[in-house]
């Protein structure tokens, strides 16, 4: 088998497949129990620039601005609250390393020369790493993650912090309704954005991540420039600035605190979300994550250390907190000739500008794994979910376009199911608090700081320390062999920045639930919202996420039961082969029930096969495997293949453009044990 001729119309679109290839696509987009997934073209893909732009757009949103003004008053010292901003910043490169070293290492398939394992990254961040750590119970990891993902991984705090800022340039009243109408708008534009173009919503995250690099850019040379030496000496006195006499003695204040630290860092990981959308993933995935979050940390240091050398101590301090960036723009600027007018419209368009392209980047990649989520089969009609759709403009002005051609291996088709249950959920977020936590006079600040605090205890909180202790015994156990397997060959760093991850995350996590008499109240709520809240309504969520679980399995049971027939979920991947290794280009995803005479619900089928016919010429050889599963198991990389089918493999060879495809054919030799189950295998 070869490549076939490239598409006239579009000679860098993709080769053609060959007719196996193309038979078998063809029959599964006529399959309804079957979708093809297809990544970008490889001009399409997200390079160096756009990778940078999207984790600058993703971390620099409102938190790096509005988090000041709880740190400050709740340590009641400069020395502390800068030592916390710094915890902050260890914590994000701890996590990002422990994150590159997962999204280059999971999942892992039999595809090396003699049928050993390798890594071939792949979206959908925690999904991938949780289903490795936590292989039963079957679907347990999938519906924690996935369920609480759905519901919480959203910009809904953005959106509100959009609509306040907003209003509050145009010097308009702030309400209820005024809010709720900005914020779903901008859900509503957003979505519609990314579902008609993916193109658009790329150049929008790279110009809203170019543009807001420069803003703070632009807050630390006006901090340099308008220095307070007699703030800057009294606030950054070793004798005074970590003196504790008016600080809390309880840890809740400090777990707070750290808690909106850790909001404006934790998406560190955003780049996991989208890792096949990479241009060569292997290369770009940990340099920009890495530097990327790198740059973002000396950054929001800085800018917090010039805030305390700026605004005196007991404004920093004040109880119930100021608007630390309005206020270090009125001793900035304000001494420039700009009147209180102008910086009162200034300092919200910036904000405004900071959360509208939060919103375009979050879009863009948490539709992204939901839709792998709903790959793994969880979802009532899971396939609708999981597969991209053509809503492009010309499409529905009725012009044909090539894109969709089934001879291509590559697509830029959109998530729109997706984003319709990510504009759902969102929306929903929005408006829950909005309506429920109205202070007098209004603002909508108690219902933004509501959101975060929910959001950064499920999203970050926990779900950190389950990966850094996940990593731990992965590095730790030897049976598992782990340091083999790894990509990231540096053991004794990926320890330490485990350990740092769980530890930075255990504290907030165990002192969050520690009460202080003197202070019963969440900050920044208007004396709305009691100090338990953020932490029982992350627990209720990932609460509802289990018993979601539960009643899957026993709708999965009852079903089986009753008409004697086993859930399939296949996903079988179709690779190429790049100077880095395997990148995926095409997922064939099967869901449906198939009749199996005496096979339990867990057990599953193993096909081995052995290589054959490869052409003397090539200089490697790829073992190929299908991949299949019977009722879905929670690692793929470690359950055997069971199918007919397998993934094919092109073949860049060294020295030459384009690629060539080998020629795989298989034995198969059907079941040493029949039903085997997962343990067994593993």
């Amino acid at each position: 088998m070869g490549i076939g001729t490239e598409s006239e119309s579009d000679p860098e679109w993709s080769p053609d497949l060959d007719p196996d290839d193309l038979r078998e696509l063809q029959a599964a987009q006529q399959d309804p129990s079957k979708i093809v997934a297809k990544l970008p073209k490889e001009s399409a893909r997200l390079g160096y620039y756009s990778t940078l732009c999207l984790i600058f757009n993703r971390l620099i949103g409102i938190g790096v601005f509005n988090s000041a003004s709880v740190v400050f008053p709740n340590t009641q010292s400069v020395g502390l609250s800068l030592i916390l901003w710094v915890c902050g910043a260890i914590f994000a490169l701890a996590g990002v390393i422990v994150y590159i070293e997962l999204g280059l290492t999971i999942p892992r398939w039999p595809f090396g020369p003699n049928g050993e394992k390798i890594s071939t990254p792949r979206s959908g961040d925690a999904l991938n790493y949780f289903n490795y750590m936590l292989k039963r119970p079957m679907f347990l990891a999938t519906c924690l993650f996935g369920i609480a993902f759905i519901i919480l991984e959203n910009s809904a705090h953005n959106a509100i912090a959009l609509a306040q800022n907003i209003l509050n340039a145009a010097h308009a009243e702030v309400t209820p309704g005024k809010v709720i109408a900005i914020a779903l708008s901008a859900n509503t534009f957003c979505c519609l954005l990314h579902a008609i173009s993916r193109r658009w919503g790329i150049i929008l995250n790279n110009v809203f991540g170019t543009v807001k690099f420069f803003i703070l850019v632009f807050i630390i040379i006006i901090g340099l420039i308008w220095i307070n030496r007699d703030v800057a000496k009294s606030n950054f006195d070793a004798s005074t600035s970590f003196s504790t006499a008016n600080s809390h003695r309880s840890p809740y204040r400090y777990a707070e605190a750290f808690l909106f630290v850790i909001f404006p860092y934790g998406a560190f990981h955003q780049v996991n979300y989208v890792i096949s959308e990479l241009d060569q993933p292997r290369k770009k995935f940990p340099r920009a994550s890495f530097y990327g979050i790198l740059i973002v940390a000396v950054m929001f240091t800085a800018v917090n250390f010039i805030y305390a050398a700026i605004i005196p101590k007991h404004e920093l301090f004040t109880p119930g907190g100021i608007d630390v960036g309005a206020r270090f723009f009125q001793l900035t600027l304000g001494h420039a000739g700009l009147s209180k007018k102008q910086l009162q419209t200034l300092w919200p368009v910036l904000k405004s500008i900071s959360a509208l392209g939060n919103l375009i980047v979050v879009t863009f990649t948490a539709a992204r794994v939901k839709q792998e989520i709903a790959k793994e089969g969880i979802l009532p009609y899971s396939l609708v979910f999981a597969q991209g759709y053509d809503l492009s403009l010309g499409r529905l002005f009725g012009q044909k376009s090539h894109k969709g051609n089934v001879n291509s291996l590559y697509s830029e088709n959109t998530p729109a199911a997706t984003l319709a249950l990510h504009w759902t959920f969102m929306n929903i977020m929005v408006l829950i608090p909005v309506l429920a936590i109205q202070p007098h006079p209004y603002a909508p600040t108690p219902a933004y700081t509501f959101l975060v605090g929910v959001v950064v205890y499920v999203t970050n909180v926990i779900k950190f320390t389950f990966i850094a202790l996940g990593l731990l015994c992965l590095r730790l156990s030897p049976k598992v062999r782990w340091a083999e397997k790894s990509e990231f060959k540096h053991p004794v760093v990926s320890i330490i920045a485990a350990l740092i991850l769980l530890v930075s995350c255990v504290f907030p996590l165990i002192c969050i639930w520690i009460p202080d008499p003197a202070f019963t109240k969440l900050s920044l709520t208007s004396d709305l919202v009691s100090w338990f809240s953020i932490q029982t309504a992350g627990l209720g969520i990932v609460g509802f996420a289990f018993l979601y679980w539960v009643l899957f399995r026993c709708y999965v049971s009852v079903r089986s039961a009753r008409e004697g027939k086993t859930l399939h979920v296949k996903r079988e991947p179709k690779f190429k082969v790049d100077s880095g290794g395997l990148t995926q280009i095409v997922e064939i995803v099967t869901l449906q029930w198939v009749r199996e005479v005496g096979m339990r619900l867990d057990e599953i089928e193993e096909t081995n096969y052995t290589q054959q016919g490869l052409s003397p010429e090539h200089s490697r050889q790829v073992w190929t495997p299908g991949y299949s599963i019977n009722q879905r198991s929670n690692d793929e990389a470690e359950t055997r293949r069971d199918s007919d089918c397998y993934a094919k493999v092109t073949h860049e060879l060294p020295g030459q453009d384009g690629a060539s495809e080998l020629d795989v054919s298989q034995t198969h030799i059907r079941n040493r044990k029949h039903g085997q189950t997962r343990h067994e295998l593993e």
